[in-house]
């Protein structure tokens, strides 16, 4: 019979001496050696999972085929708008687990339990910049939204194209294909990564990303956005059961305080303190995935697919709380692996979880919780794989086939185009994943540099009318050039700064300033009227046809608040005697800044409350829809 198994390659693995343990490679639970010292070695071993792996496996996959089916047969007409938005039907728990899934994948998994395991308690910025992204989100989502129902965009494009013109939509996507193409591509090397160590390596690495691009092909080409999104809800959930059971192995393989024990041991410098230059860093990466986790092109697709504005809240509502127990047990297992296996190379290290798992298997013999485990990475590298290369084929179909190639092509011409596409696509990801250079992490920040020059034409354009296209184009242009010159001449991070945060800034400062200077004309008075809708939700129940109201980002708490929140996010105010040792090993200091977490998750909340309908009273009587008035948009 088939089996799927895992390799552990010349690791260590701790013990406590305090309670009863068994030692790793034996299935009848030896004791530990007390002459064996705090540490014990351990050949490299092949442990099957057996039939439960395959079971599971072939389970999932045919779920994923089975949801793309039933999508296909739910599709309302054979249109450009179903297949790419399930013509905005889509209610709040899908979208939520949809975009979790969506941005938590097997990079996710792999990529920053490993980030973590090499970086230590400071890493603790991952579980902050995730929970910052969903901040970013409110930002631009709503008003994205608003205007999406009234103009009736089926894509982010369509909201470039509409609110600028096709230049700045054809740049932007430029940016916004090369994220969303490496977002897509990290997800074949986790992929990759998994299958390999999972077969004890009888199944290369390059044999596991051909069977992955294959199962993708299948179930997005067939389903469309609905498949996709309806695919990505059910991953969702499977994701948060995996990251539970994973919590359950931490507990089973002498818990986590043992291995704080000795990382304090073996590691001190991954508890301690981080310097002056690392918590610059730290406050850098926040703002980049803040900036960058919004400008996702899938993401916003996923956004513009929710049914309305009350639907819209309680999707940022339910995604916060996920957001943050998944990226902070992603983050315990980082730290509980720094223990556990403390001596990994830094190409090990990205086989993190998968090592933990066959450690798990040699102690306690059992493989259905690793198996199911194993299945929640399988199916968070699929959703994010899958949204991503949906999205990809959407932008090269129907927003540059039909607008710069075909005009006249039809829906359905429109539709089988993207299935060229996606699987182009595949074939690319494919030959990029072949020979991996940087590890998953070392991508994720690449990712974001130059995504990040995309994003002012959404959080500026969004909101005033006044920025222009030719600012738009020159900001964009002269961002780039600044982040690629920072890159080229070995500086990607000056001052502990990414190269990419410094691009938007000189982007924003050239969008703005040339817009502004430039004065007002005929160009701002169509946008004035494209924008008046902004903070309008379309509605059948009013008298005037929309409902009004006031946006997070256009209340002053909102952004006090959050200037508040990342103060507090970064450790730069404990002192040294903060490294002293508190509950379950972990310094002081890291306490203060996972309640700093806690609060910035609370604000997200905070921020679906203040955005509420306008009262009527509160709004200018002489003002219709047709009519903006000045002070409305900025």
């Amino acid at each position: 019979m088939f089996a799927i198994h895992f390799r552990i390659h010349g690791t260590k693995w701790q013990l406590q001496k305090k309670v009863e343990h068994y030692k790793i490679g034996t299935k009848t639970g030896q004791p530990f050696s007390e002459n064996g010292g705090d540490t014990m070695a351990i050949e490299p071993q092949t442990v099957s999972l057996g039939w439960e792996m395959v079971v599971l496996t072939i389970l999932g996959l045919g779920a994923m085929a089975l949801v793309g089916w039933y999508s296909y047969s739910k599709r309302i007409g054979v249109d450009v708008d179903d297949f790419f938005s399930a013509s905005k039907s889509l209610g709040f728990v899908i979208i939520a687990l949809t975009i979790f899934a969506d941005s938590y994948s097997g990079n996710s998994f792999l990529g920053y339990a490993a980030k973590t395991y090499r970086s230590g308690a400071w890493f603790l910025v991952y579980p902050q910049f995730m929970v910052a992204g969903v901040i970013g989100s409110l930002i631009i989502a709503p008003p994205l939204i608003n205007l999406g129902k009234k103009w009736d965009y089926t894509s982010p494009i369509d909201y470039l194209e509409h609110r600028f013109n096709s230049s700045v939509a054809l740049l932007a996507v430029c940016f916004l294909l090369w994220g969303t193409f490496v977002q897509f591509t990290e997800q074949f090397f986790a992929m990759g990564y998994l299958g390999h160590v999972a077969s004890g390596g009888v199944l290369p690495y390059q044999a596991v990303i051909v069977l992955f691009a294959l199962v993708i092909l299948l179930y997005v080409g067939i389903g469309g956005f609905r498949g996709t999104a309806l695919t990505a809800a059910l991953q969702g959930a499977l994701m948060i059961f995996a990251l539970s059971m994973m919590l359950v192995v931490i507990g089973l393989l002498g818990g986590f305080t043992a291995q704080m024990n000795t990382v304090w041991q073996v590691a001190p410098d991954k508890l301690t303190l981080p310097s002056t230059s690392t918590m610059t860093g730290w406050y850098s990466t926040i703002v980049l995935i803040l900036l960058g986790l919004p400008t996702y092109i899938h993401i916003q697709q996923f956004y513009l697919g929710v049914r309305d504005a009350e639907d819209l809240r309680r999707t940022f509502r339910l995604q916060a709380p996920i957001f943050l127990f998944a990226a902070l047990t992603l983050w315990l297992i980082g730290m509980f692996g720094s223990g556990a296996l403390p001596n990994l190379t830094e190409s090990q290290s990205e086989q993190l979880v998968p090592f933990l798992l066959g450690s798990f298997v040699q102690s306690q013999g059992g493989t259905l919780l690793p198996s199911l485990i194993s299945l929640g990475v399988i199916m968070a590298t699929l959703s994010t794989a899958g949204a991503a290369v949906m999205v990809l084929s959407m932008v090269l179909s129907k927003d540059l086939y039909r607008r710069y190639v075909n005009p006249e092509a039809s829906d359905s011409r429109v539709i089988n185009a993207s299935r060229v596409v996606l699987a182009l696509f595949l074939l690319l990801a494919l030959g990029v994943s072949f020979s991996p250079s940087l590890t998953i992490w070392g991508w994720t920040e690449l990712k974001f540099e130059f995504l990040l020059q995309a994003t002012p034409v959404f959080i500026f354009g969004l909101y005033s009318h006044r920025i222009k296209n030719n600012p738009a184009i020159a900001g964009m242009i002269i961002g780039c050039v600044v982040a690629v010159g920072l890159y080229l001449t070995g500086n990607p991070e000056p001052l502990g700064i990414h190269a990419g945060i410094i691009g938007f800034l000189v982007n924003s400062v050239v969008m703005i300033g040339g817009s502004y200077l430039s004065g007002v004309d005929e160009e701002t008075e169509r946008a004035k009227e494209i924008l008046h809708f902004n903070s309008r939700e379309p509605s059948e129940e009013t008298t005037t046809g929309t409902v009004k109201y006031i946006l997070p980002a256009q209340s002053k708490s909102f952004w006090i608040g959050l200037g508040i929140v990342i103060a507090i996010l970064v450790p730069w105010y404990a002192p040294e005697s903060w490294n002293a040792r508190a509950a379950f090993g972990l310094p002081i200091w890291t306490w203060g800044t996972i309640v700093a977490l806690c609060i910035e998750t609370a604000f997200v909340l905070f921020a679906t409350y203040i955005w509420r309908e306008e009262s009527p009273t509160s709004q200018p009587s002489t003002v219709t829809d047709d009519q903006p008035s000045e002070e409305e948009i900025v």
